[in-house]
């Protein structure tokens, strides 16, 4: 297949992180792996009509600055000339009112601005990587043409570091004391300055884990409640910095983990999200305990409150037979969610091809 007879598109990242690696990069490798789209990507923003000769779709992420859409209101005269999608992207809710105010990221947009609803009106379609977050922007914009895009892990990336023969072995070495692992971002958790507490995702089970501290190791990656501190400073909490993405996977599962736990508070903001946590857990084999919300709709094992985590903990860990249930129960229910499968990476390819609702979209 030729460059001639795919379609080429332009992606605008919003970071360069996880949100950009797993709603834009891994998406724009696999199809440039695959030869089945011409894929670029860029980080500013050009005003020249010929920028954009031959483009088939331009996917704009996350952009909500007020002289992000002083530059879209122009080029949509470019986008009418020259014959090309303009489709935005969205993996949150980015509408301050809705963001949490334990999360950094609400302070960030009101100083910024928040004319994201603006530049969503000018595209032609929006994705988003969930139903949640498509209804949201449905009720919130006036946006109508909106495409669940869920989140797909790479198998490159990810896929290898799955070893049942490992995981018997880390569950027999620390059976006595079971080895729990939260991978979070600091965005989880309320840090105040004025010792100001609000609730954040981890207040309702914070208790748990201090009460329970002599029965199972806690392993926090990324950041971890203030209420810990004194827990992490005597070494009765494990506590590691946030890891690069390319070591990510061989670091989690380094960690000797049992099983993991993904709470949230219940909120719009956090129904919006997409199962990240129960996708990393169940690539690496791990049984992990996730929040009872629409959020983890497909995991197995939920719990509520505090109490009740600790006993899915308990009950998923109870023998090796449990245990190994659990794990290949995860394991196998990540088997169809790897982007690289055709119905996967075909989503992004049916939305920069055709239109909203055209029937030959086949994935989306």
């Amino acid at each position: 297949m030729t460059d001639e007879n795919i379609p080429y598109v332009v992606q605008c990242t919003g970071d360069y992180g996880g949100c950009g690696f797993w709603r834009m990069l891994w998406p724009q490798m696999v199809m440039n792996m695959k030869g089945i789209a011409r894929v670029s990507h860029e980080s500013f923003l050009n005003r020249e009509f010929l920028h954009y000769n031959f483009l088939q779709a331009m996917h704009i992420q996350r952009h909500i600055t007020e002289n992000q859409l002083e530059f879209y209101k122009k080029l949509v005269h470019i986008k009418k000339r020259m014959n090309f999608k303009l489709v935005y992207e969205s993996d949150d809710i980015i509408i301050a009112k809705d963001i949490p105010d334990y999360n950094q990221a609400k302070q960030k947009i009101i100083d910024i601005g928040d004319f994201a609803k603006d530049i969503i009106a000018l595209c032609d379609e929006v994705t988003v990587s969930t139903p949640f977050l498509r209804d949201y922007y449905l009720k919130e914009t006036s946006q109508k043409n909106i495409t669940v895009i869920p989140n797909y892990p790479p198998e490159f990336w990810i896929g290898h570091y799955y070893n049942e023969k490992v995981l018997l072995q880390n569950y027999r070495a620390h059976k006595n004391k079971p080895r729990i692992l939260y991978a979070g971002a600091s965005g989880h958790f309320h840090y105040s300055a004025d010792g100001k507490t609000i609730p954040d995702d981890f207040s309702h089970v914070k208790e748990a884990v201090m009460s329970n501290a002599d029965r199972y190791k806690w392993i926090f990656v990324g950041g971890f409640p203030t209420s810990l501190v004194s827990l992490v400073k005597a070494g009765l909490i494990e506590y590691y910095p946030w890891q690069t993405l390319d070591k990510y996977p061989k670091f989690l599962a380094s960690l000797q983990a049992n099983m993991c736990i993904a709470p949230l508070q219940e909120n719009d903001f956090n129904k919006g999200k997409s199962d990240l946590k129960f996708l990393e857990a169940s690539c690496l084999g791990l049984p992990v305990a996730c929040q009872d919300i629409s959020t983890f709709a497909v995991a197995p094992i939920r719990f509520k409150t505090g109490e009740e985590m600790i006993k899915r903990l308990d009950e998923t860990l109870e023998s090796e037979e449990t245990f190994l249930k659990a794990s290949r129960r995860a394991r196998a229910l990540i088997e169809n969610r790897w982007l690289e499968r055709d119905e996967n990476i075909g989503k992004y390819l049916d939305v920069y091809c055709y239109p909203f609702g055209d029937p030959r979209r086949k994935y989306v």
